[in-house]
Protein backbone atom coordinates (compact mmCIF):
# COMPACT_ATOMS: atom_id res chain seq x y z
CA UNK A 1 0.00 0.00 0.00
CA UNK A 2 1.07 3.62 -0.42
CA UNK A 3 0.15 6.99 0.96
CA UNK A 4 -3.54 7.76 0.44
CA UNK A 5 -4.67 11.32 -0.29
CA UNK A 6 -8.31 12.10 0.48
CA UNK A 7 -9.65 15.27 -1.14
CA UNK A 8 -11.88 17.44 1.04
CA UNK A 9 -12.06 20.59 -1.13
CA UNK A 10 -11.05 21.15 -4.76
CA UNK A 11 -11.02 24.73 -6.07
CA UNK A 12 -10.09 25.96 -9.53
CA UNK A 13 -8.58 29.46 -9.70
CA UNK A 14 -8.02 30.30 -13.35
CA UNK A 15 -5.63 27.63 -14.62
CA UNK A 16 -4.53 26.57 -11.12
CA UNK A 17 -6.21 23.93 -9.02
CA UNK A 18 -5.98 23.98 -5.23
CA UNK A 19 -6.75 20.76 -3.41
CA UNK A 20 -7.15 20.58 0.35
CA UNK A 21 -7.29 17.19 1.96
CA UNK A 22 -5.70 14.66 4.25
CA UNK A 23 -3.02 12.03 3.86
CA UNK A 24 -2.85 8.62 5.52
CA UNK A 25 0.42 6.68 5.51
CA UNK A 26 0.93 2.93 5.33
CA UNK A 27 2.69 0.21 7.32
CA UNK A 28 6.05 0.33 5.51
CA UNK A 29 7.54 3.78 4.89
CA UNK A 30 10.08 3.55 2.03
CA UNK A 31 13.45 5.29 2.25
CA UNK A 32 13.23 8.35 0.02
CA UNK A 33 9.54 8.93 0.75
CA UNK A 34 6.03 7.99 -0.25
CA UNK A 35 5.12 8.62 -3.89
CA UNK A 36 2.21 10.96 -4.60
CA UNK A 37 1.76 11.61 -8.30
CA UNK A 38 -0.01 14.47 -10.03
CA UNK A 39 -2.16 11.95 -11.90
CA UNK A 40 -3.36 10.39 -8.63
CA UNK A 41 -4.73 13.83 -7.69
CA UNK A 42 -6.28 14.49 -11.10
CA UNK A 43 -3.55 16.98 -12.04
CA UNK A 44 -0.98 17.27 -14.81
CA UNK A 45 1.66 18.55 -12.38
CA UNK A 46 2.03 19.44 -8.71
CA UNK A 47 3.53 22.91 -8.25
CA UNK A 48 3.53 22.94 -4.45
CA UNK A 49 2.38 20.89 -1.47
CA UNK A 50 2.13 22.22 2.07
CA UNK A 51 1.86 19.49 4.69
CA UNK A 52 1.05 19.85 8.37
CA UNK A 53 2.80 18.06 11.21
CA UNK A 54 1.08 15.07 12.81
CA UNK A 55 1.72 12.67 15.70
CA UNK A 56 5.24 13.99 16.32
CA UNK A 57 6.30 13.70 12.69
CA UNK A 58 7.03 16.53 10.28
CA UNK A 59 6.66 16.27 6.52
CA UNK A 60 8.28 17.78 3.45
CA UNK A 61 7.32 17.68 -0.23
CA UNK A 62 10.17 16.61 -2.53
CA UNK A 63 8.97 18.22 -5.77
CA UNK A 64 11.83 16.83 -7.86
CA UNK A 65 10.91 13.21 -7.10
CA UNK A 66 7.17 13.63 -6.31
CA UNK A 67 7.68 12.16 -2.84
CA UNK A 68 6.30 12.92 0.61
CA UNK A 69 9.17 12.73 3.10
CA UNK A 70 8.55 11.95 6.78
CA UNK A 71 10.90 13.18 9.52
CA UNK A 72 11.21 12.50 13.23
CA UNK A 73 13.35 13.99 15.99
CA UNK A 74 16.93 12.73 16.09
CA UNK A 75 16.74 11.54 19.70
CA UNK A 76 20.15 9.87 19.54
CA UNK A 77 21.81 13.21 18.80
CA UNK A 78 19.28 15.40 20.56
CA UNK A 79 21.74 18.14 21.49
CA UNK A 80 21.52 20.24 18.32
CA UNK A 81 20.60 17.87 15.54
CA UNK A 82 17.92 18.47 12.93
CA UNK A 83 15.15 15.97 12.33
CA UNK A 84 16.08 12.81 10.42
CA UNK A 85 14.11 10.91 7.80
CA UNK A 86 12.03 8.06 9.21
CA UNK A 87 13.90 4.75 8.73
CA UNK A 88 13.00 2.35 5.92
CA UNK A 89 10.00 0.05 6.60
CA UNK A 90 8.77 2.07 9.61
CA UNK A 91 5.09 1.42 10.30
CA UNK A 92 3.29 4.78 9.98
CA UNK A 93 -0.18 3.31 9.45
CA UNK A 94 -1.49 5.05 12.57
CA UNK A 95 -0.45 8.45 11.16
CA UNK A 96 -3.66 9.52 9.45
CA UNK A 97 -5.44 12.80 8.88
CA UNK A 98 -2.26 14.69 7.89
CA UNK A 99 -3.55 17.98 6.54
CA UNK A 100 -2.23 18.96 3.10
CA UNK A 101 -2.78 21.67 0.53
CA UNK A 102 -1.73 21.00 -3.06
CA UNK A 103 -1.45 23.56 -5.83
CA UNK A 104 -1.11 22.39 -9.41
CA UNK A 105 -2.42 22.31 -12.93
Amino acid sequence: MAAVFTTNVRTINGVRTVIEGTIALDSSYPTGGESITAASLGLVRIDDMIIGNKSGYSFEWDATNSKLLAYQGDNTNAAAAPAVQVPDTTNLSTVTGIRARVTGV
